[in-house]
């Protein structure tokens, strides 16, 4: 091999290993403080500069999965960003768009996208002590890229934390995230063709009815409003929402656990802990609980079960948990990131990046 290229190849390495690292499994999360109450424009500055270098590799994977016809509905959406996006949402993608010199329609995309696209596997339970438990892991099909943007942030207020969430660099919302003292919540996919819809088939539902909400914006804004258990499970049942999902709730006391089953107007159905049932857990992938999982991902459901039920309530703490969700398929190639975590004690907290 000549010189030239030999420099060649290590300057692509160079280049790859520096957009799109892949450390050992488990990586820690970056965490980051966020303020509140400081300027919607301000508020992700540090966050947004760190992560200034991945923007050529989001800018591909948005411009990947957008069909070209429908790009006019989301210029609709950024010219008056604001009548359809209600704030802070609005004023914080505007910030974002401008610190990363991309075009605003891009960026609320880029929401959208992660918004309705990822599947996942949610577990509250209950162990032998009354203690709340919650575990997750969310998938992705473009991974790669969302492992190297996964971020942890406390989003505080006169220096205390309110709420605390894993999320992504340059993406506002909240799928999964805590209250301390108070719940945890997640949002999975609900269903691949019949429940989802298209994401423009969202769009339209946000242009239409300006009193909906995009799925993670909800969440967030429940876990810096609600302060109890029930009044976040209410809140997550009732308020109209741009696409089907599946919101599980875990809370502070004994037997607070459960699924709700959305569509895009109300609750489906709720499958709460039931401990006189002995139903000490409940657990949810990406489809209904009382249909089939469909062929191609007809495991990850019936492995999780399986292992909880081994593991019994007795055997359910921070370590436990994470091996259940760790376990194939649950953990599988698109796996982006796991946490456990528990509202009653709020520095159990702990996320990890996961790479295949």
């Amino acid at each position: 091999m000549s010189l030239t290229s030999i420099i060649l190849c290590m300057t692509i390495a160079l280049i790859v290993g520096t957009t799109l690292a892949k450390p050992s499994d488990p990586q820690p999360v970056r965490t980051y403080n966020v303020d509140i109450d400081a300027p919607a424009e301000v508020r992700w500055s540090q966050v947004l500069a760190d992560y200034q270098y991945m923007v050529p590799n989001i800018l591909q994977d948005v411009r990947t999965l957008i069909p070209v016809d429908y790009i006019p509905l989301v210029e609709k959406i950024a010219d008056d960003i604001e009548t359809y996006i209600s704030q802070p949402f609005a004023g914080e993608l505007k910030a974002i768009a401008k610190a990363w010199d991309i075009d605003l329609g891009e960026i609320v995309l880029l929401n959208i996208i992660y918004d309705v696209t990822a599947f996942c596997t949610s577990i509250v339970a209950q162990d032998g002590n009354g203690t709340i438990w919650h575990v997750r892991n969310l998938d992705y099909y473009y991974g790669d890229l969302l492992r190297n943007l996964t971020i942890m942030v406390n989003f505080q207020r006169q220096g205390k934390t309110v709420y605390t969430a894993t999320t992504y660099a340059g993406y506002v919302g909240i799928v999964s995230g805590q209250r301390p003292n108070a719940f945890t919540v997640t949002v999975n996919q609900r269903g691949h063709h019949v429940h989802v819809g298209y994401w423009w088939q969202n769009i339209l539902i946000a242009i239409v009815d300006k009193n909906s909400h995009f799925v993670s914006f909800l969440v967030r804004q429940v876990l810096e409003n609600s302060t109890t258990y029930n009044d976040a499970v209410d809140q997550l049942s009732t308020q109209i929402i741009h696409a089907p999902v599946y919101y599980i709730v875990g809370g502070i006391n004994p037997g607070e656990g459960v699924v709700i089953t959305r569509n895009r107007f109300a609750w489906v159905d709720k499958l709460y802990l039931n401990l006189p049932y002995r139903v000490w857990y409940v657990l949810e992938t990406n489809y209904d609980n009382w249909s089939n999982p469909p062929p191609y991902d007809n495991q990850r459901r019936a492995v999780a079960k399986a292992s909880m039920n081994k593991l019994g309530s007795d055997g359910v703490n921070k370590d436990s948990l994470y091996q259940v969700v760790s376990t194939k398929p649950v953990m599988n190639m698109n796996t982006t990131y796991t946490i456990v975590f528990s509202a009653s004690q709020p520095e159990v907290y702990t996320s990890w990046i996961r790479w295949p």
